[in-house]
């Protein structure tokens, strides 16, 4: 949506450049980079697809599956996700840092490469550069010693991960942004980097290039970073910006259900290129702008290009609603199951997996960020702890002698089955022995000789016939997919349609945790409301508590939809009849303290949790996203509280919010009024705006009329929306939202 700021470090770049990919930075192997001749039929291109293959670096990269992003500065301590040019560095004092947590917390994980924000917008550094004065060593931090990028570089190595750098191009700070001397003074801080901190393997760029303190724009040499690269860290992947890993076009976490690592390059016309980059023209093949798109390498659109890339895709999303560190989203962190839905939608269709996991201002990971991590950690053991079909007899509509189907089996990615000669479909039938339930399955291509499968299905044998339980499109490196669960003692994978001659080198079968899900999964009521538990395993048994505490076998068994009558936090797990436990699923019921009409419209998009949001005792923090606010897009808030008796009234309060970067303005005036009958109201008072809105920082503004002695039953708050956004602000003349929590009567 038009006023949501994505929080983001690359995301208004990316979005609309052309990636270049010059050939003499593109990591070539025989087959990274194919060009199409004019003459070529779409069949002849179609096998020259097939055999697009990734270079060694893209490759190791990718069997990574699982890295992470630590977001850590000076906006760490200011609560912010883009600094200023201005900023304070005397505040950088993390006094308890312990980077070897983070590493630990990571690995714990399963990440296997950490990359650092060594730099970000501000120009803060956390390493000590000898080319400007805003780093690390001009704060308190260890007395003026420390080197965070030394520091967590060597605890990389220690526990056997492996260490990335992102550098941010855009330096507010720099008062020669915006020439040429800036790309000289970039790469000797590129440089230090890449010679000081040993073995470096993900370069991260983003293309943000927003103006220095001259108010000039940088055009950046992208092309010398890239030679400097290749020249002292060549088994670097450059990822984003870099012509070896593309930005999937999206920053919740989640790939495309088709996701091809083959994508089309394009002539180096130097006229389009100019026109539709904010780059410098390459010598060779560039990739499309249209990363966003949903298709970006069918046959559709390869039969159009004038060459083919390999360009896997790096899929990032934070644990925390922001990059950066704050306090407030402390109880926003992604729960466990939502972390693995993360999962299965990047490692499980084709990507890399970087998830950011910013540390606090002590320096550490905080407790509800590691359980989380923890809890997505035992969600994912559990699935795939074993396989149900290894070493299974498996037999195949064709196999090539030496590729023999047996080999998808033998848990080795080194071996691969394809079939005798280039066609494009094919069967494999799987014995597992006995009658076993399933409801995960993951396939993996050998990548080393091309991504080839364009649509597969699954079926099981039910006794008489094949029944169809699983489809999917693209497999590449790793296809994870979920269904019903399933019983059977045969299966089928079916491929429907491929190019040239398919390969697979995995195929697994498997049984996830038992999952719970609450209907209605929260909210707020008025005098009562009901709840059920439903489970997605068959007899298993599901326990709760009423307190929030966590349950176990001998708390409260569900049986039947649960009555509450109070504000509650519901906590519950599963367990399946083998003994597999779900994690702990919570669910907050909150009582509204009083009715509520309402004379105006809340946009749906923004509805908090509902007709109760205004009377709930709930408050949001600086995120409008918490689910907790209510959003009025350019309208007015009108409504109408019911005490539900005469009652007398020192005060009323209401909340508000104000992100001016995200079009949410406080309003231009409140208004309160009291009444015994709802019919006639007197006006109490009406109190205008004087906040300066033309403020970045977002705040949760408190409005409040007092005046003792009155009484009724009939509360009446107006609040008038200032409508459209202001000619200063970037959105002038489209409409303006107002956000409200909460009215507060005393």
């Amino acid at each position: 949506m038009k006023h949501i700021k994505i929080s983001s470090v690359f995301f208004a770049a990316v979005t609309f450049f052309y990636l270049i990919c010059s050939e003499s930075f593109c990591q070539n192997s025989s087959g990274n980079n194919i060009s199409i001749n004019p003459g070529d039929t779409p069949e002849q291109i179609i096998t020259k697809a097939a055999n697009v293959t990734p270079s060694q670096i893209q490759y190791e990269w990718q069997k990574l599956e699982f890295t992470a992003f630590i977001h850590f500065g000076i906006n760490t301590f200011d609560e912010v996700e883009w600094g200023q040019k201005n900023v304070d560095i005397s505040q950088f004092n993390p006094k308890d840092i312990d980077v070897k947590q983070w590493v630990k917390v990571l690995k714990d994980a399963g990440v296997k490469l950490v990359i650092l924000t060594t730099k970000h917008h501000d120009g803060f550094c956390l390493w000590p550069t000898k080319y400007k004065k805003l780093n690390i060593s001009n704060t308190p931090f260890q007395n003026g010693k420390g080197d965070i990028v030394r520091d967590l570089s060597s605890a990389c190595r220690e526990a056997g991960l492996k260490f990335g750098v992102y550098l941010s191009p855009w330096d507010m700070h720099e008062d020669f942004y915006g020439s040429p001397e800036y790309n000289t003074f970039f790469l000797n801080q590129l440089t230090e980097l890449l010679t000081n901190y040993g073995e470096i393997s993900e370069v991260w760029f983003d293309g943000a290039n927003g103006e220095g303190p001259n108010g000039k724009k940088q055009n950046y040499d992208w092309q010398s970073y890239y030679k400097l690269i290749r020249k002292l860290q060549p088994k670097a992947v450059i990822a984003v910006m870099g012509p070896d890993v593309r930005w999937v076009g999206t920053e919740s976490g989640y790939g495309r259900q088709t996701e091809w690592s083959v994508l089309p390059g394009a002539s180096a016309n130097q006229d389009k290129i100019a026109s539709n980059s904010q780059q410098q023209s390459g010598d060779g093949a560039f990739i499309p702008h249209d990363l966003v798109d949903e298709d970006l390498g069918s046959r559709m659109k390869i039969e159009k290009a004038s060459s083919l890339v390999w360009y896997p895709a790096e899929i990032d999303v934070s644990i925390r609603p922001k990059w950066f560190y704050n306090s407030n989203d402390d109880d926003l962190v992604k729960s466990p199951y939502k972390l693995v839905d993360i999962y299965y939608n990047s490692v499980g269709l084709n990507g890399v997996l970087l998830l950011n996991v910013p540390p606090d201002k002590r320096g550490l990971i905080c407790d509800n960020d590691i359980k989380s991590l923890q809890g997505m950690r035992y969600l994912l053991d559990e699935t795939f702890k074993t396989n149900l079909v290894a070493n299974c007899a498996a037999s195949a509509s064709s196999e090539k002698k030496g590729n023999e189907v047996s080999n998808i089996l033998d848990g080795n990615l080194d071996t691969y089955w394809t079939t005798d000669g280039a066609i494009n479909q094919a069967s494999i039938e799987i014995d597992l022995g006995k009658s076993q339930s399933f409801n995960r399955a993951v396939l993996q291509e050998n990548i080393l000789v091309g991504q080839r499968i364009e649509k597969f299905h699954l079926e099981y044998w039910n006794g008489s016939q094949w029944n169809k339980f699983a489809e999917a499109t693209t497999v590449g490196y790793k296809r994870m997919l979920r269904f019903p669960e399933t019983t059977a003692n045969k299966i089928k994978i079916v491929i429907d349609e491929c190019r040239n001659a398919p390969t697979l080198a995995s195929f697994g079968l498997y049984k996830a945790p038992p999952e719970i899900t609450f209907v209605p999964n929260g909210g707020t009521f008025a005098d009562s409301v009901s709840f059920g538990l439903i489970s997605d395993t068959k007899g298993a048994k599901i326990y709760y508590t009423l307190d929030g505490s966590v349950p176990d076998e001998n708390s409260l068994i569900y049986k039947n939809d649960v009555i509450l009558h109070n504000a509650s936090v519901i906590t519950a797990i599963v367990i399946s009849e083998d003994g597999v436990k779900s994690v702990p699923v919570a669910a907050g019921f909150n009582k509204a303290k009083y009715g509520i009409e309402y004379k105006s419209t809340y946009d749906e998009k923004y509805p908090g949790t509902g007709i109760y949001t205004l009377v709930n005792g709930v408050t949001g923090n600086t995120n409008f996203t918490d689910g907790r606010w209510q959003g009025y897009n350019g309208s007015d808030l009108d409504v109408i509280i019911n005490l539900g008796k005469v009652e007398k009234v020192n005060s009323i309060s209401t909340r508000f919010l104000r992100d001016v970067g995200a079009y949410i303005f406080l309003p231009a005036s409140i208004e309160f009024s009291i009444s015994n009958d709802k019919k006639d109201f007197t006006t109490l008072g009406k109190i205008i705006d004087t906040v300066d809105q033309n403020n970045k920082k977002p705040i949760v503004q408190t409005f409040k009329f007092e005046q003792p002695n009155i009484s009724g039953r009939f509360v009446r708050v107006k609040a008038n929306n200032i409508g459209i956004c202001p000619k200063w602000h970037k959105g002038a003349g489209d409409k303006a939202w107002m956000f409200t929590d909460e009215i507060i009567i005393e």
